[in-house]
């Protein structure tokens, strides 16, 4: 996997992230009904993205050590 697609693809990822958690978005989930987990939507809504943006960092940091041990410029 070329890791240009994978940067664009993270960053791709953030933008609706950041589209996800600003106000015209997240008053969609607000509210105290219904609950997920014992959690009103709007909080798991929010953990959810948090979840999600530390398991793209992790594939990023996974595609970045992959993609710097196949490099030969990496060796400096």
């Amino acid at each position: 996997m070329d890791i240009k697609f994978v940067r664009r693809m993270i960053l791709s990822f953030f933008v609706l992230y950041l589209l996800g958690v600003i106000w015209p978005v997240v008053s969609l989930v607000g509210g105290p009904q219904p609950l997920v987990f014992g959690l009103p939507l709007a909080f798991a809504w929010s953990i959810g993205w948090i979840v999600l943006g530390g398991i793209a960092l992790a594939l990023l940091e996974w595609a970045e050590t992959r993609h710097e041990a196949g490099s030969p410029a990496a060796e400096d």
